[in-house]
C-alpha cells in the first residue's frame, strides 16, 4: 500500500511540475522577426514600381516565392526580435494613429511574410516580416 502511495504521490507532482512549466512558456509573449529600413521616396519607387502618396502608406503580403526571392538580401542591420506591441509603437513612430497601428501591428504578425510602407514627406519608413 505504501509503494501505491509514494507512486501516486510522484505521478502528482510530475503533472503539476508539467502544468508549471507549460503555463511559464505560454506567458511568455511571442516574438517575431522583423527588419527595419528607411528609405527616400525615388528609391522605394524605383524599387517597387509604384506610387506611395504623402502621408498615405500600404501593405503588401508576400508570397513564398516572392519572400524566398527578397530573404537573401536581408541582413542583421535593422534586423529585430519584436513583440505586436513593439512593432506598434515603431508604427505609432512613424506617425500611425493608435487604431491604424493596432490594426496593421496585428495584420503584421498574423501573416508569414509582408511589408509595410509609410512615406513621410521623401522619406519612406519600411518595416519587414
Amino acid at each position: 500500500m505504501n509503494n501505491k502511495k509514494i507512486s501516486s504521490i510522484w505521478i502528482i507532482t510530475i503533472f503539476f511540475a508539467a502544468l508549471s512549466l507549460n503555463s511559464c512558456k505560454s506567458n511568455a509573449e511571442e516574438t517575431y522577426t522583423v527588419w527595419t529600413d528607411v528609405a527616400t521616396y525615388s528609391e522605394f519607387e524605383s524599387a517597387f514600381n509604384t506610387t506611395l502618396d504623402n502621408g498615405y502608406y500600404l501593405r503588401l503580403e508576400f508570397t513564398s516565392s516572392q519572400w524566398s526571392q527578397i530573404s537573401p538580401s536581408l541582413t542583421n542591420e535593422g534586423k529585430h526580435r519584436w513583440t505586436k506591441d513593439q512593432i506598434k509603437d515603431w508604427l505609432i513612430g512613424r506617425g500611425f494613429g493608435d487604431t491604424e497601428s493596432t490594426r496593421e501591428s496585428a495584420w503584421m504578425t498574423t501573416i508569414d511574410h509582408g511589408l509595410i510602407a509609410s512615406r513621410t514627406n521623401s522619406t519612406v519608413y519600411l518595416i519587414l516580416k
